[in-house]
């Protein structure tokens, strides 16, 4: 159970978030994603005049002195940073005036990030990309070798594991999720689904098969890593960390070991499960239901299609029918024969017709079916009898099986007496002895060498060409063999 710690980072407002929901939002945002747009092109310092001349044709009416309050506002809201140019002050009012330079703050360029990312929402595609095991696997596979690598080394292949799991984790979330929702189930019920069935079915189907092969691999190989090993993981990851230069001193890097760990359990509880199952197999579970769900609408409304294009002529029939009777009757009569009477029973029973051809029913012979009635007072008495003695009809049969088995075996022996049995060309056999060469064919395949029915040991011999065995039930085709029964037994 992983406990909530309640830290003053978690705590903490992020008014840096101001400027996407206020009463300029309409202003600001065009700003700061001018900002963004360019810090990507690495002009990271600009002046007001070149945020200005950007934006006055965008937004009406538009003035300098707007874009100063604007530009006011997301300094204070930590948006923007500020840095006075000194260098082109050439007098004293010049540098009084204060002429600034802006840029954006670390976490404005990460919420400028997710802005972007929420827009793309609407277009971005759900999907399950089954490359990514063989992906993870090869780099778990790489970690088992950790300490031949380097710090840069391995702290490379920790971001592209990192990376391929976070997107994998998510994708198959956003799939779920999408599939999930109202705008999906109304689709899957539409009759414009039916084109695409195949085609998801197998997208999902392929998903699953990468999955069942490369999970069972991923989690040999996590299970192989060692305490140690995964230790000098965490202590190379922060290592590197240290190497690299940090603006701020006070960088916790206790918190990174313990981030990169809990990534680290993640992707070995999504294919391990210590407890319960894990989220591959909860992951597998969820689109094995989704099949079976696109599958049950599919029926559905091949079914409901099919019938309505096969009755459609069948009720413009009727329709004409009923047009065509001229009094109430007769429309009642037809009525009863077409909608049925409105009490019905329905009895089952063996049909009395002999022949597959349609026939009118009158010339079908009636079926008489006694019946009991349901109330207990008028329900007729039943009479018991004591259990009938069998036993003579038990003697019987086992008799008549004893003696078929007898011969069988006779008619075996006499196969097997010769010692050899050449199975090339055309052979006839019986049914019985077809099913013993067989049985030893098969059980040769497995190693064994012992006849199950007299004990003998066999030989199997490969001869060229083919043999036809006939029998009464068919014709059978195999290579053509030589089987050697008994050893010197019968020489």
């Amino acid at each position: 159970m992983i406990l909530l710690e309640i830290t003053n980072k978690l705590t903490k407002q992020i008014t840096e978030t101001a400027y996407l929901s206020t009463e300029n939002t309409n202003r600001y945002r065009p700003i700061m994603r001018f900002f963004y747009r360019k810090y990507e092109q690495a002009e990271n310092w600009l002046y007001k005049e070149d945020v200005y001349n950007e934006l006055k044709d965008t937004i009406e009416g538009y003035t300098l002195e707007e874009c100063q309050r604007d530009l006011d506002f997301l300094v204070e809201k930590l948006s923007l940073t500020t840095m006075q140019d000194t260098e082109n002050a050439s007098t004293l009012e010049k540098f009084k005036f204060k002429n600034y330079r802006y840029q954006l703050t670390d976490y404005a360029i990460e919420i400028e990030r997710m802005t972007i990312r929420l827009e793309e929402m609407e277009v971005k595609v759900a999907s399950l990309e089954p490359r990514l095991f063989e992906r993870i696997k090869m780099r778990i596979e790489s970690l088992l070798k950790i300490k031949e690598h380097s710090e840069q080394q391995i702290y490379e292949l920790w971001q592209d594991l990192m990376q391929d799991f976070t997107n994998l984790n998510q994708s198959y979330q956003d799939f779920l999720k999408k599939f999930n929702e109202p705008k999906t189930e109304e689709l899957l019920q539409s009759s414009l689904f039916i084109e695409h069935k195949n085609s998801l079915i197998h997208y999902l189907q392929d998903f699953i098969k990468e999955y069942i092969k490369s999970s069972s691999e991923i989690a040999k190989v996590l299970k192989e890593m060692k305490e140690e090993d995964i230790t000098y993981l965490m202590d190379s990851l922060i290592s590197h960390q240290k190497k690299a230069p940090k603006i701020r001193p006070d960088f916790d890097y206790e918190y990174l070991r313990m981030v990169n760990y809990g990534k680290w359990m993640s992707l070995r509880k999504w294919f391990i499960s210590e407890t319960g199952i894990s989220e591959g197999e909860r992951l597998l579970k969820a689109t094995n239901q989704i099949i079976s769900k696109i599958t049950k609408y599919a029926a559905s409304l091949i079914e409901l299609h099919g019938n309505m294009i096969n009755r459609k002529e069948e009720y413009k029939y009727l329709c004409h029918l009923f047009d065509s009777i001229s009094n109430l009757e007769s429309a009642h009569t037809l009525a009863s024969a077409v909608l049925g009477v409105q009490t019905v029973r329905h009895f089952k029973g063996i049909s009395n017709l002999d022949s597959d051809s349609i026939v009118p029913s009158l010339d079908v012979k009636p079926t008489e079916i006694q019946v009991e009635p349901m109330k207990k007072g008028i329900r007729s008495i039943v009479l018991r009898s004591p259990i009938a003695d069998k036993s003579k009809e038990k003697e019987k049969i086992l008799k008549e099986y004893e003696e078929a088995e007898k011969q069988q075996k006779q008619l075996l022996q006499e196969l097997v007496s010769k010692g050899k049995i050449n199975l090339i060309g055309e052979v006839k056999l019986s049914k019985h002895e077809r099913e013993y060469i067989l049985n030893l064919i098969a059980k040769s395949h497995n190693g064994v060498t012992l006849d199950p029915i007299f004990g003998h040991t066999y030989k199997i011999e490969e001869q060229p060409g083919t043999c036809q065995i006939q029998s009464e039930d068919g014709t059978f085709y195999l290579d053509a063999i030589k089987i050697t029964i008994g050893g010197e037994q019968f020489g």
